[in-house]
């Protein structure tokens, strides 16, 4: 059965959340052999050295074999990452080895990523026939007796959880919004006459709102979208300050009186399409 969480005192659930993470560092180091020919007379089984780098706070170094590292591999490159330091914790890395071409881009045929490996207790890993020499002869990264291999290990850190924000959405206020814009008539264009009264809104958010205002405004009579007023002569000051305040603020507090009531449910029905009800 799932575990639910309690309650909490207003009746909403209890939130928390919460994170596995399992941080890792990553850095390359670019080795070039210049001279690649001259490398050849290396026996079988010994290797070059690159010069030590860094990732993630240990010292790495690459062997280079040109001849293999074994007899099995003697008509092979063989590339094997080394670590450096004397360390008593696991050390956990991932390594890339990539032929590079001439662009400086990783070559697909000849990438190879190892698994995780624990150098702490290999303290090398790498791979015994990378590319055969004849292959690589024939290709075209190796360019003026010189070719390029990039190496990127990846570290990985301890695991741990931490805690995570919750991000608790606000509720829409829009209505608010669009009231607060009705009111301070910033940007309305279009008006409406009550015989010497005019009301500024705007166009979309009652469109939007109302049937019968969408056909007024945005349908065949409209012309174009300049500012424009409408007379409205049947219409009485408060119904349609009330049915524009509707239209934006649905929570807005209606008058109560019976003489606007009336004039205010016929209006609201008959111009607006809006059925209001008290």
């Amino acid at each position: 059965m799932p575990a639910s969480s309690p309650a909490a005192a207003d009746g909403a659930p209890w939130r928390s959340a919460s994170a596995i993470v399992a941080d890792a560092v990553s850095g390359y180091h670019v080795l070039k052999v210049v001279g690649y020919s001259r490398t050849k007379d290396v026996a079988n089984g010994k290797a070059i050295n690159s010069r030590p780098f860094l990732v993630g706070g240990r010292k790495w170094h690459v062997d280079y074999m040109p001849n293999g590292v074994n007899g099995e591999s003697t008509d092979f490159i063989s590339l094997y990452l080394y670590l450096d330091d004397n360390v008593e914790e696991a050390v956990k890395a991932s390594a890339k080895f990539s032929l590079l071409d001439q662009d400086g881009k990783m070559v697909p045929s000849c990438s190879y990523t190892t698994a995780l490996i624990n150098f702490s207790e290999k303290r090398n890993w790498g791979y015994s026939k990378f590319i055969k020499r004849q292959v690589l002869e024939k290709s075209e990264h190796l360019k003026d007796d010189s070719f390029t291999v990039r190496f990127d290990v990846t570290i990985m850190k301890d695991i741990h959880t931490q805690g995570t924000p919750i991000i608790v959405v606000p509720p829409s206020d829009m209505h608010r919004h669009f009231g607060d814009l009705l009111l301070s008539k910033e940007g309305a264009d279009v008006e409406f006459q009550v015989r010497k009264k005019t009301f500024s809104t705007h166009r979309s958010v009652l469109a939007a709102r109302s049937p019968v205002f969408k056909k007024m405004l945005l349908g065949p009579m409209k012309e174009g979208t300049t500012t424009r007023s409408y007379p409205l002569m049947t219409w009485r000051q408060k119904c349609l300050g009330l049915c524009l305040l509707l239209c934006t603020r649905t929570n807005y507090p209606i008058c109560r009186s019976k003489r606007n009531l009336k004039w205010f449910s016929i209006c609201l029905l008959q111009q607006t399409g809006i059925i209001w009800r008290e």
